[in-house]
């Protein structure tokens, strides 16, 4: 049989620790477990001195460069400024397909108007030109429509993992005085108030441990314990054994992108089977709230309190939480969705 060439490019975020774990490896590795593809990877660093405008034409002509030497027959573009290489090479009969996955957008990507317009345009241009556009919301889908984007071009594959990738231990084995939470750049906002709220809720829980998973403050306190960045194995280890997790974002101008976003934390730990609480700006919290997986709030001290004290005293509703995790878990497992779209 002969195999289908895919590449997949995108953007990647690194720390002092190495690359973040993000939709491209998800991707990446879904298709490497399949036969029938013969994939090519491409990962271009966000850090970077060169000014964006530059550093895209260089990326767009490697890109371009290489594909045409791998002879890609369907392109994967994570991004607009990626999708666009996809989208040159489809129209000059070089790609056979190409699909444009949008895995974050916002309205204010840029400060500066002229770049933020041109950012606009070619996600626009992107979502109208490929085949195929992936979208990591369904905030974004509603997007889609109101651009009036063709419905059969339009999917859904939101952060997810891979279902049986996900430890679940049982019960009885769950540390029930835990609390995780996995940060990164856009939880900086927000890392003091958890810390507060979790100030008042270890008065009545002293044993009560908050496990910090990522890059971010390390301004800690009693009871809370900072682990740095992890392996993605070993985050999801630490997550299956804790009790509750907490997926905490707020809107500002700095991190705008996370109201139509997907997180893909929160993701993991529901397929973990660990009820999350969850702050309603982020499109996730939706799906939370429809399956009952956990609770979302507002990003304020005391509804976070409210709400760890609430899982914390009726283990009922957090059994209840549990189980229903563990089934959003499993309806929205990535080899499932990808399956159906490949198929």
């Amino acid at each position: 049989m002969k195999k289908t060439k895919v590449l997949l490019v995108s953007h990647v975020y690194s720390t002092k620790s190495g690359p973040v774990y993000g939709p491209v490896d998800v991707i990446n590795n879904y298709l490497l477990t399949r036969k029938k593809f013969n994939l090519y990877l491409i990962k271009y660093n966000l850090n970077s001195i060169i000014p964006i405008p530059i550093k895209s034409i260089i990326e767009t002509i490697l890109t371009i460069i290489k594909s045409i030497i791998f002879k890609t027959n369907l392109y994967i573009g994570i991004d607009p400024l990626n999708a666009i290489s996809g989208v040159i090479l489809r129209k000059f009969g070089l790609v056979s397909k190409t699909i444009y996955y949008c895995v974050d957008y916002t309205p204010t990507r840029f400060a500066n108007k002229f770049l933020n317009n041109i950012y606009l345009w070619s996600d626009k241009f992107c979502a109208n030109n490929s085949d195929e556009v992936w979208n990591v919301s369904r905030r974004i889908i509603d997007l889609r429509i109101k651009q009036r984007i063709q419905n059969e071009k339009i999917k859904y594959i939101p952060n997810s993992s891979k279902f049986l990738d996900c430890p679940r231990v049982p019960d009885n084995k769950i540390n029930k005085n835990q609390i995780v939470m996995v940060t990164g750049q856009t939880h900086n906002p927000v890392v003091d108030l958890v810390l507060k709220s979790f100030s008042i809720v270890i008065r009545d829980f002293p044993a009560l441990k908050l496990k910090i998973i990522g890059v971010g403050k390390k301004r800690l306190q009693k009871n809370v314990e900072f682990l740095g960045q992890l392996t993605n194995e070993d985050l999801l280890k630490v997550v299956s054994e804790s009790y509750l997790a907490l997926a905490i974002y707020t809107f500002s101008k700095d991190y705008s992108w996370i109201t139509y976003g997907d997180s893909k934390k929160a993701r993991e730990y529901l397929a973990c089977g660990v009820p999350v609480i969850i702050t309603d700006v982020v499109g996730t919290s939706d799906e939370v709230k429809k399956y009952n997986a956990g609770i979302v709030i507002k990003a304020k001290i005391d509804e976070l309190t409210n709400a760890i004290e609430k899982l914390m005293l009726d283990r009922k509703y957090w059994k209840t939480c549990r189980e229903n995790a563990i089934k959003l878990g499993r309806d929205f497992d990535t080899d499932l969705i990808l399956d159906n779209i490949f198929s």
